[in-house]
Order: structure tokens, then C-alpha cells, then sequence
């Protein structure tokens, strides 16, 4: 059995070798994008240094790339970044379960998906299971809830159960971290428990859409997570560019709901939230030359006029706005493929206990992404480790990307969906 150094570089190449980087690969090769890298923890440390949640303006990133270029490592990065600073952070790829449009399905995923610093398992069970919560963090978010509409007659009472449950509720805690990923609870279960603790009478508790349910989660997770002592709550949303593919009324939805997480949208705000937003550095130009997003979709919102759609126009543009402005990855140089091919020959020597020679000369950095070269010289190594006189041929293919519509991806599935419990 190979020792934690042998199998931390074996994790690391075949996570590299499949195209996912993970924790070993970010550890062992860099990024090379010291702009973004330095941007993204400026605004860590602007979350960390401001002592309530208010106090920190809305933020977020948007950074493009070709397809091979490095996002997903950078991606990668960033979330390991944003642990060791203390934040709560959520990696998630827009995909037909995951559509960009659907706030709700968006908030599960990223739910489901939130990690803390130092600690296995989901955020919000974790912090419902094992959190303090009498302290002056928890009462300011008591304080709070009790104080917004809406969030006042369904996360009020739930952060009350869950401060006087009495020992040996744990499926009642269990409920509550169901709703607060966003998969409500039953009503009758909210009332039988605010009966429990004798404030039945004190709450007028009913049924909630789930676009409600999903606004109001967006609010008061990032403030759930900071008084439970995190700097705040990084979602990264890898592969926006697959909105391209959805009917007009689904875009519109995706660039108001890039606005919303931004903090760009005029009646909405989320305060402790840092969205970062992937996209591929053709994106815009489809959207604005192919699509005509920018100049076709308000006007033809506004001119629907049904209830809520002059106020996605305006949401929309201004998600736009943001998608226009994103920070590029630049292209790697020739100094810095060097190093990154000798530090991938040597994880794959530790890997597989060889001396990996150094990759031949390849064509121009010009017609290679970083990804080619990758798994061109892994390829190659994983060869000569089994036939030491192979010498390889690689052959490239380009990646065609198509922006056609999707009916699948563009399909609206039934609105209807609850948690196991079912709602009533």
C-alpha cells in the first residue's frame, strides 16, 4: 500500500487525467491567475473584517474563459480559498437539475452543496445539530427574522423551535434543516412542534410558494451562517453559459436571478453573500449578436405586461450588466507551462513510484489549452509507465460549443416538488 504521498498524488492525477480538479490537484499545481486570485481575497477579507452582515455591501465576480483554459481548477481554488477564510462556501455546475432560472432548485443545490471550514457534512444540518445558540449573534438573527415580512411568519418560528426544542427532537431539527435547503416542511408539523414549546399561539403559520420559500432563503442563509460564527457564504456557479440554451422567458428569469444574487436588483438585497459566476469567454457574444438578449428581452417583457415582468426587465438588464463585465482568464505562458509540466511530472512520479521523463516539445501555446496539455502529457506518461519505448501521437480535437435551445434543458418540471416529509 502506497504511503498519504503516494495517494494524495494519485487523487490528484486522476482527477486531472478525468478533467475535475480536486483538493490534491489545487494543492500541487497553480492557477496562474494572480488577478482574479488576488481580487476574489480582497473581498474574502472585506467579508471577514466587517462585524455584521449588513456592513458588507453586496459583491460578486464574474469570470470567463475557453473551454480547457482552467475555470474548473480556478473554481477549485477559490472554494479552498474561501474555507481557510473562515466562509462557508458552495460549489455548483448550472445543469437541467440545477437550471439558473429556478431559484428554488438553484438554493437546494447550493444548500446541499455549502461546506464548512474544518468539518464534514452539510452546513445546515451541522449548524442546527451542534450550534450554541444562545448568544448575541443568534438573538440579532432572532431580532432580524422577527422584523421582515414574510420571513416573520415562516423562519421566525422555526429559529423559535429550534432555541426551545427540548433534548431528543433531533427528527423535528432534522425537518427544519429540510425547509431551510429548501424543501418546506409540513404545516401541520410546524404547528405541532410551536405547540410543543407553547407559542402555537404566538405564530400564524400557512402554506408558502416555493418562489417565496426561495427568496426568503437567499436572505436568511448567508445570516444564519455568520451568526454561527462563518464570514459569510461563497457560491460558485460554474457553467452559466448553458442559459443560452433556454427559452426567452428562462433567460430573462437567469439574468434577474444573476442580478438578485449580486445585489444588483433595485428590491432585493442579500447581505454576506458572494456569488462567483463561470461563463465561457464567447458567452456575451452570443447573447448580444445570436440572441439579442440585451436589446430584445426588456422590451419584450415590458411589453407583455403582465404583473412583475416591468420589474424582471429592469432586474434583467442589470444581470446583464454584471455578465458583461467579467474578468478574463488570461492565457498561460510559456514560462509557466514549463513549471506546471515539472510539477505534474513529478506528482506522476510519486504517484505511480517512477521517473516520469519531461513531455517533448508540443505546437504553439497558441493552438493548446491548458487542459490539452494536461492530459496530453498524462496520457503519455500513463504509456511509457506500462511500454517504456512508447512515444505518443496525440491527436486534438477542437470542442464545438452549441447554443442551440434545449427542450430538455429548457423543460419546467413540476413546480409542485416538496421535501421527503411532503409539504401539505
Amino acid at each position: 500500500m502506497g504511503t498519504e504521498s503516494n495517494l494524495m498524488a494519485r487523487r490528484a492525477v486522476e482527477a486531472l487525467r478525468s478533467g475535475v480538479p480536486n483538493r490534491d490537484a489545487v494543492r500541487h499545481l497553480p492557477v496562474f491567475q494572480g488577478d482574479i486570485t488576488q481580487r476574489f481575497t480582497e473581498l474574502l477579507l472585506e467579508m471577514r473584517e466587517s462585524s455584521a452582515a449588513d456592513q458588507y455591501p453586496p459583491r460578486s465576480m464574474i469570470i470567463d474563459g475557453g473551454f480547457g483554459c482552467g475555470k474548473s481548477h480556478l473554481l477549485e481554488y477559490l472554494r479552498h480559498e474561501a474555507l481557510e477564510h473562515g466562509c462557508v462556501c458552495s460549489h455548483i455546475v448550472i445543469s437541467k437539475e440545477t437550471p439558473l432560472w429556478d431559484s428554488l432548485k438553484l438554493l437546494r443545490s447550493a444548500a446541499e452543496a455549502a461546506a464548512l471550514p474544518g468539518k464534514a457534512g452539510r452546513a445546515v444540518p451541522e449548524i442546527l445539530f451542534t450550534q450554541k445558540t444562545d448568544t448575541p449573534q443568534f438573538a440579532q438573527l432572532f431580532q432580524w427574522a422577527h422584523q421582515q415580512t414574510g420571513i416573520k411568519d415562516r423562519i421566525a418560528p422555526l429559529l423559535k423551535i429550534m432555541d426551545d426544542l427540548p433534548a431528543g427532537a433531533e427528527d423535528t431539527l432534522d425537518k427544519i434543516a429540510w425547509e431551510w435547503s429548501g424543501y418546506p416542511m409540513k404545516v401541520s408539523d410546524i404547528r405541532s412542534a410551536l405547540k410543543e414549546i407553547g407559542q402555537n399561539k404566538e405564530y400564524q403559520v400557512g402554506k408558502i410558494r416555493n418562489a417565496e420559500l426561495a427568496s426568503h432563503l437567499w436572505s436568511f442563509l448567508p445570516r444564519l451562517f455568520r451568526a454561527a460564527g462563518y464570514n459569510g457564504w461563497i457560491v460558485l456557479i460554474d457553467e452559466v453559459e448553458l442559459m443560452l440554451r433556454y427559452t426567452r422567458l428562462q433567460r430573462a428569469k437567469s439574468y434577474a436571478q444573476v442580478a438578485k444574487l449580486a445585489g444588483a436588483a433595485k428590491d432585493f438585497r442579500v447581505y454576506g453573500l458572494l456569488p462567483v459566476f463561470s461563463r465561457t469567454d464567447d458567452f456575451w457574444t452570443y447573447a448580444e449578436e445570436k440572441l439579442m438578449d440585451l436589446s430584445e428581452i426588456p422590451e419584450w417583457l415590458r411589453g407583455r405586461g403582465r404583473p412583475g415582468d416591468a420589474e424582471m426587465a429592469r432586474d434583467a438588464e442589470a444581470g446583464m450588466k454584471l455578465l458583461r463585465r467579467a474578468k478574463r482568464l488570461r492565457p498561460v505562458g510559456r514560462d509557466e507551462l514549463e513549471e506546471l509540466s515539472e510539477r505534474l511530472r513529478r506528482l506522476h512520479s510519486e504517484a505511480f513510484g517512477w521517473d516520469a521523463p519531461p513531455p517533448d516539445a508540443r505546437e504553439s501555446l497558441a493552438s493548446r489549452t491548458v487542459r490539452e496539455h494536461v492530459k496530453s502529457w498524462i496520457a503519455t506518461w500513463d504509456m511509457m509507465l506500462l511500454y517504456p519505448e512508447y512515444r505518443s501521437d496525440i491527436v486534438v480535437e477542437a470542442v464545438v460549443r452549441d447554443y442551440a435551445e434545449d427542450a430538455d434543458l429548457s423543460r419546467e418540471d413540476d413546480q409542485t416538488e416538496v421535501a421527503p416529509q411532503e409539504a401539505d
